[in-house]
């Protein structure tokens, strides 16, 4: 049994894929739980996953309201004073501590200054982590852990882009840290959804949430793909608040490197998506469509008239329809003409991309597929169960996870994501490309057991770099530096599923 559920910007909708398919769509304005209370016998059974846009909502809307202190320790060299507080305290490229912290400075740094999150960055802690583990725990007197973000769990050299990912997960982290409470009120274990169309355990979400930025996009773009069997298409979902426009390639979304994030560049790997401020919620005020919402449509208890509302006054049956056609406020405005204006919107964003195939989702595709079709030369298709494409996204998807990690074998010892370990080779030993890649296979499938998961073993190899370490003319051992991912995509499960018609 697959569960799926996306928290999107207006509606949170859920789906259970197993021998028939069930599917829930509730306002927003009841809050998650409404859903997952709705979510039959299913505490310890099947894989639940989640996808939410809520972290993405709050650095676009509030980030302002969330001062980061951000504590660095880049040992010498490049100045980052202009990035925060420069403490002292360095770990080198080889993973050494070189240069202890002065607690007593830190301590200092976090009274004197004004926050509500703390980012901490050391240069070289994705090779050991100690520095940055040392200064969580003296951060915790001041601030809960839920607040306090570390750059190793990041991943990633670049020390000017992981810094700027810190700062993005210290400003969410709080949020999903809340998110995860809620949700494990109902089920002991679960998965979140990546943005860029995988899914990750919620503990490993917790430690860098930014992973899950601009997940709603890529899960509609995952199910666009299952639910049409389409691989190449542009898709178009029309949601309540925006119109999101992913390209889907090869069965996947397109993907973002490096995507930049309150206007910095960070180590955010996501899908590519562009919207639009307008969706089925959008306010008509003065007969013009708005780019905001201010409540549900009046065909479904609200009290100003929206975009469904002008659908329902152009024929439609949305809801109450009738209610919408008795809104006083829309029989003094040209409907037609409101209508047409969003269409253009759309059309026009459309066709920008100029693609072969569109694929519609959101509450409205139905509705609007035929009006679409005529403004745009493209062929537009809405799959059965369009109206919670996101949530299947979500529910097919499979576990995708990237490990970044170095053997020392002259040191004999391997760093994983910063953690420091014994090595798994022989001190001085020097092996092979294979036989060193075959071990960071052996613990990214570890990682993801020890958090109560299978993954399915498609792996991705992303850098490999090896060179051995000679000294007094003699080969001491080597050094490797490997990337390697669990690539995303759709589960094995989910296309069984699919091919004995659910």
């Amino acid at each position: 049994m697959l569960v799926g559920v996306d928290v999107g910007g207006t509606n949170t909708d859920a789906v259970i894929i197993d021998e028939e398919i069930h599917t829930l769509k509730v306002p927003n304005e009841e809050g998650i739980e409404a859903i997952l209370k709705k979510l039959p016998g299913m505490r310890n059974e099947g894989r639940v996953a989640v996808s939410t846009s809520l972290p993405l909502n709050l650095l676009l809307s509030r980030a302002h309201e969330h001062p980061t202190l951000t504590l660095l320790f880049p040992g010498p060299g490049l100045n980052f004073s202009s990035k925060g507080v420069v403490l002292r305290g360095c770990v080198n490229h080889r993973g050494d501590v070189v240069e202890e912290i002065d607690e007593n400075e830190i301590r200092e740094a976090l009274r004197r200054n004004s926050y509500d999150n703390i980012a901490v960055a050391s240069k070289f802690s994705t090779r050991n982590s100690e520095i940055e583990e040392r200064v969580l725990e003296i951060a915790k007197e001041f601030l809960p852990e839920s607040a306090i973000a570390l750059s190793h769990h990041c991943g990633g050299l670049s020390y000017p882009l992981r810094i700027n990912t810190t700062v993005v997960n210290a400003k969410i982290k709080r949020t999903v840290f809340e998110l995860v409470e809620t949700i494990r009120a109902h089920f002991d274990n679960f998965l979140f959804f990546r943005g860029d169309g995988g899914l990750m355990p919620y503990r490993l979400a917790l430690d860098n949430p930014s992973s899950l930025y601009n997940s709603s996009p890529a899960a509609v773009a995952l199910g666009a793909s299952f639910l049409s069997g389409e691989s190449d298409a542009l898709v178009v979902d029309i949601g309540g608040t925006t119109t999101d426009f992913v390209i889907l390639e090869k069965g996947l979304p397109r993907i973002c490197e490096n995507a930049v994030i309150l206007g910095e560049k960070t180590l955010v790997r996501c899908v590519s998506s562009v919207s639009i401020p307008y969706g089925g919620d959008s306010l008509v005020s003065e007969g013009e469509l708005l780019p905001r919402r201010e409540g549900k449509p009046v065909a479904f208890g609200g009290e100003r008239p929206t975009l469904t509302d002008v659908l329902n006054a152009e024929g439609f049956e949305i809801g109450d329809y009738r209610a919408s056609r008795n809104c006083s406020e829309l029989k003094e405005w040209d409907t037609a003409e409101i209508l047409d204006g969003f269409l253009k919107k759309v059309a026009k964003k459309i066709m920008e991309f100029s693609p072969e195939k569109v694929i519609l989702g959101g509450y409205l595709s139905k509705y609007l597929q035929e009006l679409i079709a005529r403004k745009i030369s493209s062929k537009v298709i809405v799959p059965k169960f369009s109206e919670v494409m996101n949530a299947f996204g979500v529910a097919v998807s499979r576990i995708s996870l990237t490990l970044y990690a170095r053997f020392d074998t002259v040191l004999s010892r391997a760093s994983f994501n910063g953690v420091i370990e014994n090595s798994p080779f022989p001190e001085g030993s020097s092996p092979s490309e294979d036989e060193i890649i075959e071990e960071a296979k052996r613990k990214l499938i570890q990682i993801v057991r020890n958090e109560g998961f299978e993954a399915e073993e498609e792996f991705e190899l992303i850098h490999f770099n090896s060179y051995p370490v000679v000294r007094g003319g003699w080969r001491r051992g080597i050094i490797a530096d490997v990337i390697i991912q669990l690539k995303p995509g759709i589960s094995e499960r989910a296309e069984e599923l699919r091919k004995g018609g659910f």
